[in-house]
């Protein structure tokens, strides 16, 4: 079984590989025009399209990857109201 390095090496030669015809297609269809896209590149207009829409999850892995603290999505304080009567 590989190890982790080699784990890492393997996907960080599948994201480099150019993105097949499907994946360009999958760009198109999300609205993206991207000259000699990568397998990363459609991953991550996925990524893009999942937090515009509002996706959580997306939005703080966006935020992970890019270092962006204006995408985050925990500016204000939380209040728990207790709305329920006895």
């Amino acid at each position: 079984m590989a190890k982790g390095k080699d784990l890492k090496k393997i996907m960080e030669s599948l994201l480099k590989q150019k993105a097949s015809e499907n994946e360009r297609a999958f760009l198109t269809e999300l609205g993206f025009t991207v000259k000699n896209p990568t397998r990363q590149t459609v991953i991550m207009a996925a990524l893009y399209k999942k937090a515009a829409a509002g996706d959580l999850s997306a939005i703080k892995e966006l935020r992970s990857i890019t270092g962006d603290s204006s995408l985050d999505v925990y500016r204000g304080a939380v209040t728990i109201v207790d709305d329920i009567k006895n």
